[in-house]
């Protein structure tokens, strides 16, 4: 006869497993959704996104250029005007929740 101590360790160690190749599984379709993006934004497929390329795709509306060029300038973590593959990836897999923290941390840098 097994314990309950032990059944109940064993359940717990089997929900633990699944919770964790569930959050595998969920990274995973995160980066195919990254690297999928990235192709759609790179119109000529040189493994960079281009400001222009960035606008052609993503705004639809004239009135939103200044909002679509602070999200590449985000995105372009270098500074050099481009955004590659593996600045995107950090723009793209980074927690809204730690991207809005950085906003804020940000906004009491430039008032103080």
């Amino acid at each position: 006869m097994i314990s309950k101590t032990l059944k109940a360790s064993i359940f717990i160690i089997a929900v633990a497993s699944f919770s964790f190749a569930g959050a595998q599984e969920k990274l995973e379709v995160k980066k195919d959704k990254s690297e999928k993006m990235f192709k759609h934004l790179d119109a000529n497929a040189d493994d960079i996104i281009t400001l222009e390329e960035f606008k052609a795709k993503r705004m639809k509306d004239p009135s939103k250029e200044t909002q679509v060029e602070k999200r590449f300038a985000s995105m372009d973590t270098d500074k050099n005007g481009t955004v590659d593959k593996a600045e995107f990836k950090v723009f793209f897999e980074t927690p809204r929740s730690l991207k809005q923290t950085k906003k804020a941390e940000k906004v009491k840098v430039k008032k103080g």
